[in-house]
């Protein structure tokens, strides 16, 4: 095959890019034109991959917007929570008042609830706590007596 026959079948360009190739110039003709075929590849996997990445976008927000959701029900879960440990705690101090007798175990119950109410308040100083704060008082000092005396129906 003569130089004339290359030149003529397309090895003009081969021989061109192939010289450029070897001599150092900055400039890379076969790194150009792998960069344009991949940016036309992607540009490709983008158009058809749209639909999906789309979706991807929408899952996402959701799982965001549910996230949201599960700590705005977490919180008030746990106010409810303090809220009914609240609601025993007055409960237990009008029983009290009303001298009626009330065995160990309840008293370790509510005690518990005592706890877990006044932890429930440190952690949110916005929640309104002073509405058990004698109730807690009287428990407490009833359980004391009752400690003392032996006196746990």
């Amino acid at each position: 095959m003569s130089l004339n026959e290359i030149l003529a079948s397309g090895g003009a360009l081969l021989l061109f890019l192939t010289i450029v190739q070897i001599v150092p110039i900055k400039v890379n003709p076969w790194s150009a034109f792998g960069k344009a075929i991949g940016k036309g590849m992607r540009a490709i996997g983008k158009s058809m991959n749209k639909d999906v990445m789309d979706k991807l976008e929408s899952v996402q927000e959701e799982l965001k917007d549910l996230g949201e959701k599960h700590n705005k029900l977490e919180k008030r879960m746990d106010k409810d929570d303090a809220d009914e440990c609240r609601t025993k705690i007055l409960r237990f101090a009008d029983e009290l008042r009303r001298d009626v007798k009330h065995s160990e175990e309840f008293f370790n119950q509510i005690l518990a609830d005592i706890s877990h109410y006044k932890n429930y308040c440190r952690t949110h100083p916005d929640y309104q706590n002073d509405k058990a704060v004698n109730a807690i008082a009287k428990i407490e000092n009833v359980y004391q007596k009752c400690m003392e005396e032996n006196s746990f129906l």
